[in-house]
């Protein structure tokens, strides 16, 4: 071959290799601008298998992306809905398109609600990677936080809004099918703890050749992205069984009600609906699509009785029937008792006195079922004392002399309404434990020698407390060290001639007890003596002084 030839053929090759060069990237090119020219795809939820095990159905679906595709970051207003691809990284060549994002969003209206997830993958066709022999690539995902429309979104209008990272995962060059866990995606999106509006995936996005494309849902060839998602599902035929739980006899204006009850179905109960009634009137709803089992029931009318009951709706939309007849029932009494402290006297004369009380439950009806009784000293703060008793009465104990003890009650009746405390003592009494006290005089002369002298004077006095006097006197004696003997008794005298009795010479004393107005007996005291030493043999002591007692 000639030389001329030779370059020829060269030149010849050289445009053979740019034909297929430029045929390479025109076929890239054309796919891209394929808007579902081809055949029409079923996007619809295909069932993969289905077993039923009891009342429990085990499903595997695979459902086709609702809605995809991509946007640019150097073609920003451009809309990609209709093709054939889904790019993630950075397009650099043959077309700038800048950093490429893609959106994914799938229905799951298929799978009920309260389906349990058992399991879900995510699957996507990669068409392209690049550069060739690139390294494993991040990618991220991400819930969106908004609504999207695949035909309307672009880079510059920034929606829709999109959250945190929720998975991520490695990326490599492989053609084919790719796999990953989408277990808790799915849960979110069919359990409402993120709203469906799918999910945006990003890679790298170095300004630099390095993408990874996919197949899109517009692609003919059926390599559109899907969920292959495994739930299990309970079958319920059955209504729940719900009922108001019982109700006191008597409650205030404002009381709780509470219900619940079983679902013999198993799909779990829903929402409660509950109702109540006056006798001889119609039923009222109260509570409706009630998630919880308690409530608070306000404003009753005092005297008026109030019926309830409740039915519950389970998760496969079961309802219960109304019962006919109410499942709980009150009588209100929104008014409370009145309960007051019997009077006590401006003194007590003991350190230990009887408190009463008494109390009517007005118009309520419900009746009393306690008392609340509180004691203060000296107008100083109240401290419980008996709290919750039946009684009507108590015995005050320990009190303390000179302190003003006041008392206030209040009641509690059977619907629960509590009297409030008055403000002042209902009922007050000072302590008074002062002791009555006397003594008998000192004899003048303290001893008697007359032999006809039978006869002699006593003198005594008394005292009471200052709030009361002295009602009489007690008087007794004794000869030597014999046995007190009773000489004047309840006399109001303060004194009396005493008769010595048989003649007898020896030492006499007396003592004296002070009763008071109130009955109270002080001890015998006041001792005092006088010596008779009239006959012979003489009592000589070698001194002899009076003795006066007093003891205290």
């Amino acid at each position: 071959m000639s030389h001329k030839e030779h370059r020829t053929l060269r030149a010849a090759l050289a445009l053979l290799v740019v034909l297929l060069v430029l045929a390479s990237v025109t076929t890239l090119a054309q796919d891209e601008d394929v808007h579902s020219q081809g055949q029409q795809i079923d996007m619809t939820p295909v069932v993969l298998s289905q077993t039923m095990e009891g009342n429990t159905i085990n499903t595997v679906v695979e459902i086709p992306v609702a809605q995809d595709t991509y946007i640019t970051s150097k073609l920003p207003n451009n809309n990609w809905c209709t093709s054939n691809f889904l790019r993630v990284g950075y397009a650099q060549s043959p077309d700038n398109y800048g950093a490429v994002r893609t959106f994914l969003r799938f229905d799951l209206s298929s799978i009920p609600a309260d389906a349990v997830i058992n399991s879900a993958r995510f699957r996507i066709y990669q068409h392209t990677a690049t550069p060739a022999g690139d390294s494993d690539m991040r990618f991220e995902s991400r819930h969106l936080l908004s609504d999207w429309n695949e035909c309307q979104v672009t880079w510059n209008n920034h929606q829709p809004q999109w959250g945190g990272v929720i998975s991520s995962t490695w990326v490599g060059t492989t053609v084919g099918w790719l796999e990953t866990d989408a277990t808790q995606l799915v849960k979110d999106w069919v359990y409402g703890t993120h709203a469906n509006y799918g999910a945006i995936l990003l890679g790298d996005e170095t300004p630099r050749e390095r993408q990874r494309i996919f197949y899109s849902r517009d692609d003919a060839g059926g390599r559109y992205p899907r969920l292959i998602v495994d739930y299990s599902f309970h079958v319920d035929h059955e209504p729940p069984q719900v009922s108001v739980n019982p109700l006191p006899q008597w409650s205030t204006s404002d009381f709780d009600v509470s219900w619940g009850g079983t679902d013999p179905g198993g799909s779990g109960i829903d929402y409660y609906d509950i109702q109540y009634r006056i006798p001889g009137y119609g039923w009222t709803q109260w509570r409706y699509y009630e998630h919880a089992t308690s409530a608070e029931f306000k404003g009753g009318a005092n005297g008026v009785t109030y019926e309830f009951r409740a039915r519950g709706v389970d998760k496969a939309g079961n309802v219960q029937d109304w019962s006919s007849s109410p499942q709980a029932w009150t009588k209100v009494d929104s008014i409370p008792p009145t309960a007051t402290m019997d009077p006590l006297p401006p003194y007590t004369f003991s350190s230990a006195f009887a408190v009463s009380w008494s109390g009517v439950d007005n118009a309520g009806g419900s009746g009393i079922k306690s008392y609340d009784v509180q004691y203060q000293m000296d107008g100083g703060a109240w401290l419980d004392w008996l709290m919750g008793t039946t009684a009507l009465s108590a015995q005050a104990t320990g009190t303390l002399h000179g302190v003003t003890y006041g008392g206030r009650v209040r009641a509690v009746d059977y619907a629960g309404n509590v009297q409030p405390w008055s403000i002042e003592a209902q009922a007050e009494t000072t302590v008074d434990t002062i002791d009555p006290e006397g003594r008998v005089l000192p004899f003048d002369p303290y001893k008697i020698t007359d032999p006809s002298q039978n006869d002699l004077m006593v003198y005594w006095t008394g005292q009471a407390s200052p709030n009361l006097g002295v009602k009489h006197f007690n008087i007794r004696y004794r000869y030597a060290n014999e046995g007190w003997m009773l000489w004047q008794q309840q006399t109001q005298l303060t004194q009396a001639l005493f008769t010595i009795p048989n003649a007898e010479d020896g030492p006499y004393c007396f003592q004296v007890q002070v009763v008071d107005t109130a009955d109270r007996k002080g001890q015998y005291m006041g001792q005092s003596c006088v010596m008779v030493d009239r006959y012979e043999p003489f009592l000589e002591p070698a001194a002899f002084l009076p003795i006066v007692y007093y003891n205290r």
